[in-house]
């Protein structure tokens, strides 16, 4: 049954405290761990007493969450995050959201930003982190369609 606002994938110190906090404000969160033993671990001591729930697959994980599911990935960066998100999407629908919390590679983090505009938002216009004061609007049909680009600088 969908209960909780979120899920986070990745319970080690981060973690486990940004879990906490978003229950101290409210919000139901699921915790997921691939070491599954860390989720009960967690649940009887740190979160005990709480309203946070825990998960023992990512198919388990998805299922208690409402929609649009939002699922935060705090993971080691590189390789661990696209296994993630590779075993995540065929579970997941349109505006569902995958949220990269880590402190992923920099270098991938323009390309990750712009797959997920493409993906969940459509056509948008933002920031390069890279070169501030440069905007890029990309146009993305959805569809498989042309991608069309083009950048200006404020």
């Amino acid at each position: 049954m969908a209960q909780a606002d979120i899920a986070l994938i990745g319970l080690a110190v981060m973690g486990q405290n940004l879990i906490l906090n978003m229950n101290d404000h409210g919000f139901v969160v699921c915790a997921f761990n691939r070491t599954v033993s860390k989720v009960h671990d967690f649940l009887n001591n740190e979160a005990k007493g709480t309203k946070v729930i825990g998960a023992e697959s990512l198919e388990d994980m998805v299922s208690k969450l409402k929609k649009p599911r939002r699922i935060l990935l705090l993971v080691k960066a590189g390789q661990a995050v696209d296994d993630f998100i590779d075993k995540l999407v065929p579970l997941l629908e349109p505006g569902d959201i995958i949220i990269d919390g880590g402190n992923s590679e920099h270098d991938m983090l323009p390309a990750n930003l712009l797959q997920a505009q493409r993906d969940y938002f459509g056509a948008h216009t933002y920031e390069l982190l890279s070169n501030p004061g440069k905007f890029i609007h990309t146009n993305w049909t959805g569809h498989g369609g042309k991608v069309s680009s083009s950048s200006y600088n404020a």
